[in-house]
């Protein structure tokens, strides 16, 4: 129960240090003029090379912090499992066989979700909108 706890309460801290932080970098950048920072500023119509090599650059940015946390995530949870598995008895390796369903499927949606997001933004690179 304590370690529940502290977990919640290390998780609440971290999400209430990380908040104040995006939002003081939204309020910096609403005067620009450049559409990404400012979608007030987007005119219809004028898609350019610069306004996609920035898309991808900051979609290339979140989505190598997602895989990244997600891959660190995803090792100490394997290493954890692995280990109670193997000084586990009979009855408590059948419950690990069966928690490693939910870490299996959420391993694969994880990596698969940052394919899937790199492969979209291959494809609207290359796309003949640019002007």
């Amino acid at each position: 129960m304590k370690k529940k706890i502290i977990l919640f309460a290390l998780i609440t801290f971290l999400i209430l240090a990380i908040v104040p932080i995006f939002s003081m970098a939204a309020t910096s950048i609403t005067l620009a003029s450049n559409p990404i920072d400012n979608p007030n500023a987007f005119k219809p119509g004028q898609v350019t090379q610069n306004d996609i090599n920035m898309i991808t650059g900051k979609t290339n940015n979140i989505v190598g912090i997602i895989v990244t946390v997600g891959v660190v995530i995803s090792v100490i949870t394997l290493i954890v499992l692995g280990i109670k598995y193997m000084i586990g008895s009979v009855e408590e390796k059948a419950e690990y066989k069966k928690s490693m369903i939910p870490y299996l499927i959420g391993a694969v949606l994880l990596f698969s979700a940052s394919i899937l997001v790199n492969i979209i933004a291959k494809l609207v690179q290359n796309t003949s909108l640019v002007q």
